[in-house]
């Protein structure tokens, strides 16, 4: 029986056993691979999100109180896999056993999902298939920032959608990508990936630094992908007046650092709202959807355009992955992105 990674609160992470259905006409089963979670998104559903406290109404587009808080139950842990095809569905006509492909799925040991769930792997490699959903959100990010040859951008939060951030951005023409984040592994990453500058905002006022290094006017567009409030004020500091903010991440849940009395009072800059998925129509849209943009960030891996070198780190066997993400999932300095390793 396959075993997966389960937690309930996201600070302990275990397993549990589960079963495969029967395989329908039309279901593709994969012997899984490699596998790896999304940690600011896992970390919002495991530890409780508005779900957990109001009711969404699909309607109104609204959320509505609850009489009661939902309960934390245990869940999978997992966004992206790769592996081999075992067994198809009679009708399944794109995959046969042996091939290997990649998709959305928890970190388990096999998969069982439609034949339309699944993409073939082609040349990319595991990392990059498993970083192409953040890629997604970056491409996303930067497109609706609208940047263009020549502007200043700058990036807040170095986890795997800021790096991909930083290589899109570059990709668009930003002629100079500033990268910030407290962590200097990930500064680090963020040069070795083509960042013109990297900021610790712990160190040095990030928003001030920013506008000296261009030449006082601040950056065209700032994409904020950390979620934390702080970092948000700080990339209201650093954009020119009436400049873009790009905000990309759930949260902040606590927004006490960010003071909307200060330069957003004055400056007067766009603040955008980034995701077009939960049926949140692409800004481009009917010209772009989600399904050109998830084709086009693969594409860009594929072309070599932005790549996931160093950016799944560490990367764990299967039998070790439950305590990598007890140490790891919210903790910057052990890790990027965990990568699991199927025997």
């Amino acid at each position: 029986m396959p075993r997966e990674v389960v937690s309930t609160d996201g600070r302990s992470f275990g397993y549990r056993d589960c079963v495969l259905p029967e395989l329908g006409p039309l279901d593709v089963r994969v012997r899984v691979d490699f596998a790896a979670p999304k940690h600011g998104t896992e970390l919002h559903s495991l530890t409780g999100n508005p779900q957990h406290r109001k009711q969404w109404d699909e309607e109104l587009r609204m959320y509505l109180p609850r009489d009661e808080p939902l309960p934390l139950t245990e869940r999978p842990v997992g966004n992206m896999v790769v592996g081999s095809v075992t067994d198809v569905g009679s009708e399944v006509a794109a995959f046969s056993p042996g091939d290997r492909v990649f998709g959305y799925g928890s970190i388990r040991e096999q998969h069982q999902l439609p034949e339309d769930a699944w993409r073939p792997l082609g040349g990319l490699s595991e990392s990059d298939a498993v970083c192409s959903d953040p890629a997604h959100v970056a491409l996303v990010a930067v497109r609706d920032g609208n940047v263009r040859i020549g502007d200043a951008v700058a990036v807040f939060g170095m986890g795997a959608i800021g790096l991909i951030t930083v290589q899109i951005a570059a990709c668009s023409g930003a002629t100079t990508v500033i990268a910030v984040d407290p962590v200097k592994s990930r500064r680090a990453r963020a040069t070795a990936l083509g960042a013109d500058l990297v900021v610790d905002p712990s160190a040095q006022d990030a928003g001030l630094r920013i506008k000296r290094a261009t030449g006082s006017h601040g950056v065209d567009v700032a994409i904020e992908t950390s979620g934390n409030a702080a970092a948000l004020h700080e990339a209201i500091r650093a954009i020119r007046q009436c400049g873009t903010i790009v905000h990309v991440p759930y949260g902040p849940k606590d927004a006490s650092t960010l003071h909307l009395d200060e330069e957003f009072h004055v400056n007067r800059p766009t603040i955008i709202g980034s995701q077009a998925v939960w049926r949140n129509p692409d800004r481009a849209y009917p010209l772009w959807d989600e399904e050109r943009a998830r084709v086009t960030a693969i594409e860009l891996f594929r072309r070599g355009l932005v790549t996931s070198e160093g950016i799944v780190t560490p990367i764990v066997d299967f039998g070790d992955a439950a305590q990598a993400l007890t140490d790891g999932l919210s903790d910057p300095d052990h890790a990027i992105k965990i990568g699991v390793r199927f025997p």
